[in-house]
């Protein structure tokens, strides 16, 4: 995997959610690579090589309200900003949608102990596409993936789209499966839908799993302790 600032995929995920919200339309299609960038030359850039720097910064980030706040600000100033700058917005540049490559949206979940809400090691967990490991954008890209201590519960998968196999315009149907020898193996079904635009801050966020630990076993030594 290449190196990447992970702060560009996390500031665009901050903006595009602000400007959602706010049903800022407009600027979403005009300016939402200058908000971007006005906010990215103000903040530390922090960059990463592989995908569980991702997933330790992205656990990072959403765990620190202080930084989260700091971005907040920020893209509220450069909306300000490149309003004033242009009293007329420009017309939103075409390009051919059918010519872009596609893309999933990467996949962030967290799984616990039911009884507890504590994070357990170990527990394997597999992003399947019909019946199959699906495959990843990067074959570095662990799948299927073993939680461990420092990610805390916390896993994330990128699938990659498969021309050809799978329908751009459709939601494609995925299946994670949760296994561990002292819990019931569990499964939960998902769709993604495939976008033009490689970015990191486009997430699948899905809610937590709660998986039941085994009759007879004692969840209390489960815990993360490797």
């Amino acid at each position: 995997m290449a190196i990447r600032n992970i702060m560009e995929d996390v500031v665009a995920s901050v903006v595009y959610e602000v400007l959602s919200k706010e049903k800022k339309v407009e600027y979403i299609e005009v300016y939402f690579d200058d908000i971007v960038a006005y906010v990215l030359n103000r903040i530390p850039p922090r960059y990463v090589t592989s995908e569980r720097g991702i997933l330790h910064d992205r656990i990072d980030f959403s765990r620190s309200a202080q930084r989260r706040s700091d971005i907040l600000f920020l893209v509220h100033e450069a909306m300000r900003f490149v309003q004033s700058r242009r009293s007329t917005p420009s017309p939103p540049s075409r390009i051919d949608e059918s010519a872009k490559m596609k893309f999933f949206p990467h996949v962030l979940g967290e799984v616990l102990e039911e009884t507890t809400f504590n994070p357990i090691s170990g527990i394997e967990i597999s992003l399947l596409y019909n019946n199959q490991h699906a495959q990843m954008i990067d074959p570095n890209w662990p799948n299927p993936y073993k939680t461990n201590k420092a990610t805390k519960g916390f896993f994330h998968f990128w699938p990659k789209f498969i021309e050809g196999e799978m329908d751009e315009f459709s939601p494609i149907e995925f299946v994670l499966r949760f296994s561990h020898p002292a819990l019931e193996e569990l499964e939960t079904r998902f769709s993604l839908k495939a976008v033009t635009s490689f970015n990191l801050g486009n997430s699948h966020v899905l809610p937590i799993t709660l998986m039941k630990t085994k009759e007879g076993v004692d969840a209390s030594t489960v815990f993360d302790c490797e």
